[in-house]
């Protein structure tokens, strides 16, 4: 899909489609150091082992709490990252001039990340139980096609008729996120539907996909409203134009912290 729309002349507003993409990449990395290091850091020094033991808690967190509250707080700033992934999807899809390579490019991340993805996070070359966002992405990109083609094709029917096949569509897609054990669930679906539902008021749809987001983690919600930020100062253009590098940033991430988690000594630790 390529739409063309009139791009806000309003000066306060200096964020470029690359920058929310590099805020996103910045707040994903943090996540994922936070679970391949900090994690089996944590579960190394016995955290699993204090869990329904108060005294040994209080004695764990005396020794480990610097290292605790790092990892919470970066666990926090790499939640931002999903709802940036999906505004960015949205506005990919309204923009691209080929919907067919952004697919295909979308997919081939998927595919190359998930082996990493799976050592990263669940300690194991595949894990079934566990798929990296990326398909969710994947997913979302799906649902926005198919929701293009309903609005299209049923222009001329009945509003309730047009409501009906949009809800299915998000129906079967929160189904296939379920199925496929997606890491975000459901949430991710839902988000991209409400940023696309709203693509022409962004600010109210990134609120919206941020209370989505409150509903698995009240804390993590409530800090994922900060990406109302670069939206609310987005002006609509695409800035750098280094899709490739971008895409190349999350398996070569996923791959870089685990050759840390092995070189650390960390690759025995298991994560459950």
């Amino acid at each position: 899909m390529n739409n063309t729309q009139t791009r806000s002349s309003d000066s306060r507003k200096k964020i470029s489609g690359s920058t929310i993409k590099i805020i996103a990449i910045i707040t994903m990395l943090i996540g994922i150091a936070a679970s391949a290091i900090l994690d089996r850091m944590l579960m190394k020094n016995g955290l699993a082992d204090v869990a329904n033991n108060t005294e040994a808690y209080q004695a764990f967190m005396e020794s480990n709490g610097t290292l605790f509250i790092a990892d919470f707080v970066m666990q926090l700033i790499g939640g931002l990252a999903l709802p940036l992934f999906c505004f960015l999807l949205t506005e990919g899809f309204m923009h691209t001039s080929s919907l067919k390579k952004y697919a295909i490019g979308l997919a081939v991340v998927a595919v190359v990340s998930e082996v990493p993805f799976d050592l990263v996070y669940s300690g194991s070359i595949w894990n079934p139980y566990r798929q990296n966002p990326v398909f969710s992405l994947l997913i979302g990109l799906g649902i926005l096609v198919l929701m293009e083609k309903a609005e299209v094709s049923l222009a001329q029917s009945s509003p309730w008729k047009l409501s009906s096949s949009k809800l299915l569509i998000a129906v079967a897609a929160c189904v296939i996120s379920v199925v496929l054990n997606v890491d975000s669930g459901i949430f991710a679906a839902l988000m991209i539907l409400v940023l696309y539902m709203f693509r022409k008021r962004q600010v109210f749809g990134m609120a919206l996909a941020c209370f989505l987001t409150s509903m698995t983690s009240q804390l993590f919600g409530f800090i994922t409203f900060l990406d109302i930020l670069p939206v609310l100062f987005y002006n609509g253009e695409r800035g750098i134009r280094k899709k490739y590098i971008f895409y190349a940033v999350y398996p070569a991430a996923l791959i870089l912290f685990y050759l840390i988690v092995l070189l650390t000594g960390l690759g025995d630790v298991s994560l459950t």
